[in-house]
């Protein structure tokens, strides 16, 4: 089987019903093992085998069930803002004109009552053309026994027109009274519900922003250097092996490596690091980070859809078409929440009609039961809370790779830790220097032509010093032991301590490297794997939220407990082979635990993927996207709380945005079914146009909870 991945931007997606019609209809088809419909970003993200179906095949299928696949970006949801502006228009002055004789306003033809249906006829009849999106999608969909959010509003707004047009006729035919004529509701309904799902549309464009803002920053120009000189070039004519010249305040136009010069770039776009980053020969450059103050040129390896930041875009992308498993609750309950409302609004008036109302009033109540109860607010609850607070996430360089992981993250008590790399550097860095501080330029210039991690480590501790190299001569080196050359008419040696007898490694896991001159020991440098800044505080701030702490290492007892010390971690595993950092993760799992495992990525898979939320720390530009849950595109430490937090503040606004739904429905619907007339309270003949105000205010209200979470960002 070779199964397959892939994202459908598709258009029509209207509410948490369309998305369900979508999935009923895809589901049992051969060849396909799942499909998330996400209706908040009209996206649909199926998992195919290729040798049974095809890529063609999927849009074909969901061209039938009526939610092509969009060919453009589409700039306004579906909804035309002109059509809607005419809509308005037009229902206002129908409004004024049906209601005017109510409150003692005189309008023409109102002593003439099929002239003045009539008119009301000729406002109401443009307005349900100009929206008859819901009648294109919403019958088709009840006769497929499928019915969405458009079924509830074609069906009221088309009972209203219809019930007016028979009493219109009517009174063409002699009638002397067109009492209970509703036009006025039919337009206001469809106009209503159309500029609030253009409100709620640009709402969640807002919240949809992180990936936009990534794909604007890559420049639509560069420089390319063609026989020695440099040619201004479309980005899109990029190929690999070109090389790009850039100059200072320009962004970088592809992926590729330093071939000359020197420059610092701001790469927080991709890591969310403010400080510029410092680029020589053979460093890494990546597409739409900023050269801030020195020219360079550099050559291209990947350009286009196959940069570092159209993998990250397309991470992004793939979390808001998959589903938090709260979301499949909410689905569950679309799936049958509109044939459930159907019948509600059938019952209702065939009751009101039973006890003796009169068919307008039994009309007025259906319609408004079926406008009022559109499932939007449910279906926007979940995703709209996940495509916020992963956007926010990725501004730190955090990004999960679907909406569970995210809800996940909101979950965990339990984290453990891998040391090397994750709690420390991963590099050994200069502790102290006792002795003769004198042999540090010539211990500077020998290890200076090394390539072994301690003496980089030596070199960079002398620069930060502000030591000079000095002269030397027969540079020789021994794998292993260390090196020896000559220096002011000395022969020198920098190696392991133990050519002089004692020990390479201390018990608390210190690397000593020992200097003598003309074989008399002299200074002794001493090394080890820094902790990372903040490691302690990020503990400290992981405990304070409940969550246990455990550092499990393949490293000896001592190194391991003198970096767990330095942390403030009481749970320590030494000595662990890749297994037993899985069988840990088992083990708390066991104990009821939700567990986050932190590793670099690869050496830790087998426990990232056994945990519940696996996290690989690193460059981002050295790890796989898909290798954990989540992934963190910098080293900064805090970014492990702000993890847990991101997840939890997510977790806690859906659950908002759930009660708002449901807590909505719950008092919305026995109203619009008449329960106040039951309690005696005043009556009122233009509820269906209250019924669709509110409609369209509580999926605003979700979507405002929602755009709460772009406010969010944790002070540490």
């Amino acid at each position: 089987m070779a199964e397959t991945r892939k994202t459908f931007k598709v258009s029509g997606m209207s509410c948490a019903a369309c998305s369900a019609r979508i999935e009923k209809a895809l589901g049992p088809e051969d060849g396909i093992s799942s499909v998330d419909a996400v209706f908040s970003s009209n996206m649909v993200n199926v998992i195919y085998d290729d040798e049974v179906t095809s890529e063609e095949e999927i849009k074909r299928l969901l061209a039938k069930t009526g939610y092509p696949v969009a060919e453009k970006a589409d700039d306004g949801g579906g909804w035309d803002i002109r059509a809607i502006g005419v809509s308005a228009v037009l229902t206002i002055i129908l409004t004024i004109y049906a209601m005017g004789p109510m409150f003692g306003l005189g309008v023409p033809l109102e002593d003439t009552p099929w002239a003045y249906a009539l008119v009301q006829f000729a406002l109401a009849l443009p307005v349900l053309i100009l929206g008859r999106k819901f009648f294109v999608k919403g019958i088709p969909a009840l006769l497929h026994r499928s019915p969405t959010m458009d079924t509830l509003v074609s069906l009221g707004s088309g009972v209203a027109f219809l019930y007016s047009s028979y009493l219109m006729i009517a009174a063409m035919l002699g009638a002397d009274s067109v009492s209970g004529i509703c036009f006025d509701s039919a337009a206001m309904i469809v106009t209503l519900i159309s500029v609030g799902k253009w409100l709620e549309f640009r709402s969640r464009i807002r919240a949809d922003d992180a990936v936009s803002r990534l794909l604007t920053l890559i420049p639509e120009e560069t420089s390319v250097v063609r026989n020695g000189e440099e040619v201004r070039i479309p980005v899109s004519e990029l190929a690999v092996g070109d090389v790009v010249a850039v100059r200072p305040g320009e962004r970088i136009p592809a992926d590729g490596v330093v071939t000359e010069g020197k420059t610092s770039v701001d790469e927080s776009m991709l890591t969310g690091e403010p400080m510029p980053v410092i680029k020589e020969v053979d460093a890494k450059v990546f597409t739409g980070t900023m050269n801030v103050d020195g020219a360079f040129r550099f050559a291209v390896e990947r350009t286009g859809g196959d940069t570092f930041v159209s993998e990250i875009a397309n991470m992004l992308e793939e979390a808001k078409a998959t589903k938090a498993p709260v979301a499949r609750m909410a689905d569950r309950v679309a799936a049958i929440f509109v044939p459930t409302v159907i019948t509600i609004a059938v019952l209702a008036a065939l009751g009101w009609l039973l006890s003796g109302r009169d068919p307008t009033f039994a009309l007025n109540v259906m319609i408004s039961v079926l406008v009022i109860s559109c499932p939007c607010a449910l279906g926007l609850a979940t995703p709209l809370a996940i495509t916020v607070g992963s956007g926010k996430a990725a501004e730190h360089g955090i990004l999960f790779r679907d909406a569970e992981s995210l809800e996940r993250s909101g979950k965990v008590d339990a984290i453990i830790l891998d040391k090397t790399g994750t709690l420390t550097l991963g590099r050994p860095r200069v502790v102290s220097v006792d002795g003769d501080l004198n042999v540090l330029p010539a211990v500077m210039a020998a290890e200076s032509r090394s390539e072994h991690p301690v003496g980089k480590a030596i070199v960079e501790y002398c620069e930060s010093q502000g030591v000079e190299p000095a002269d030397i001569s027969d540079f020789e080196y021994t794998v292993g032991k260390g090196i020896s050359f000559s220096s002011g008419g000395a022969r020198m040696t920098a190696g392991s301590a133990e050519l002089f007898g004692s020990e390479h490694e201390s018990d608390d896991g210190t690397t000593h490297v020992v200097i003598s001159v003309a074989g008399e020991k002299r200074a002794v440098i001493s090394l080890s794997d820094g902790i990372r800044d903040g490691a302690a505080e990020t503990v400290s701030l992981l405990k304070d939220r409940g969550i246990s702490v455990t550092v499990v290492s393949g490293d000896s007892e001592s190194s391991v407990r003198r970096t767990a010390d330095l942390c403030g971690i009481e749970n320590v595993h030494a000595g662990a082979l890749p297994g037993d950092k899985t069988e840990r993760v088992k083990d708390l799992q066991v104990m009821g635990k939700n567990v986050m495992m932190v590793g670099d990525g690869i050496n830790d898979s087998p426990a990232l993927a056994q945990a519940d939320v696996g996290v690989a720390m690193g460059s981002g530009t050295n790890i796989a996207l898909g290798s954990a849950d989540v992934v963190l595109l910098n080293d900064d430490l805090y970014n492990l709380p702000r993890t847990v937090d991101y997840g939890r503040r997510t977790l806690k606004n859906i659950k908002e945005n759930l009660f708002l739904a449901f807590c909505y429905n719950a008092v919305c619907i026995p109203i619009a079914a008449g329960l106040p007339y039951l309690l005696g309270m005043a009556e009122f003949s233009h509820m269906p146009m209250l019924a669709a105000a509110a409609m369209s205010l509580s999926s605003l209200s979700v979507v405002t909870n929602a755009l709460r979470l772009r406010r969010y960002d944790p002070e540490y």
